[in-house]
């Protein structure tokens, strides 16, 4: 299997040459800024810990007026031998926003961030590019489920192959009843040396939706999701983490 994106150059040369998409109404891609971090807890805390520091940032990023982030803590739920306490994914309206409230944070919030690091250590910090490729359907809510799988193309297969099934995908589990968001995520900055091309994220509100989704593919449709990409793409199993959401984005389009 032939990787496509590897470096951020060419994650950027790839976003630029995307032509077509999956989403119903919009004519160019919306692609926005993503940032990750997994870390573990320092000894003796925990999530109570965390969230009062996350209160103490909020008021902080409210009065410097930052109000264009999203943020996310995950937790594991399905994991694998690699794992990590908590998680956090933040996202940006656009990456004019992510830039200038990047030059407040790195400027005057390191009293700010050195309080989040008397409760987790970090082990990764990444940037990814990320394009929302099945819509929700419905506002987002406080509490949910996400799952991660990393994917890569199949030989041969392109980006706008993988758009194409992704809209028959959509078109079918709108009409079976599926419950889910899915997004992509391309590997930007301080990934490393990945050995897949995108990661693909969807969101179900609770372990109800999940669990309906689940009886769902049990039911036939996982042959249906097999049809419509089994030969565009290869994804390992997805580990699937509970989230909670951290920041809610005040001015939103």
């Amino acid at each position: 299997m032939q990787k496509i994106v590897t470096t951020a150059a060419s994650a950027l040369l790839m976003l630029a040459a995307v032509s077509t998409m999956a989403q119903d109404e919009a004519e160019e891609p919306n692609w926005t800024p993503v940032e990750t971090f997994t870390c573990n807890y320092l000894e003796g805390k925990g999530p109570g810990d965390l969230d009062a520091v996350i209160d103490e940032w909020n008021a902080w990023w409210d009065k410097k007026g930052l109000d264009t982030y999203f943020a996310v803590t995950i937790t594991p739920y399905y994991f694998g031998e690699k794992n990590f306490d908590i998680g956090w994914l933040g996202a940006w309206q656009d990456a004019n926003e992510m830039g200038s409230s990047l030059d407040v944070w790195t400027g005057e919030g390191a009293g700010m961030g050195a309080k989040f690091f008397e409760v987790i250590e970090c082990m990764t910090h990444t940037n990814f590019a990320s394009l929302n490729v099945k819509a929700p359907g419905r506002d987002t809510p406080d509490k949910m489920l996400l799952s991660f799988s990393d994917c890569s193309l199949e030989e041969g297969k392109t980006f706008d192959d993988f758009m194409a099934a992704q809209a028959a995908w959509n078109a079918h589990a709108d009409e079976a009843g599926f419950q889910t968001g899915e997004w992509i995520l391309f590997p930007v900055a301080g990934g490393g040396d990945v050995d897949y091309d995108f990661k693909f994220v969807t969101s179900e509100t609770n372990f109800t939706a999940s669990g309906a989704n689940w009886q769902l593919y049990a039911d036939g449709h996982y042959g249906k999701a097999q049809e419509i990409y089994g030969d565009v793409m290869e994804c390992d199993s997805p580990r699937v983490y509970t989230g909670s959401v951290a920041r809610h984005m005040t001015t939103e389009d």
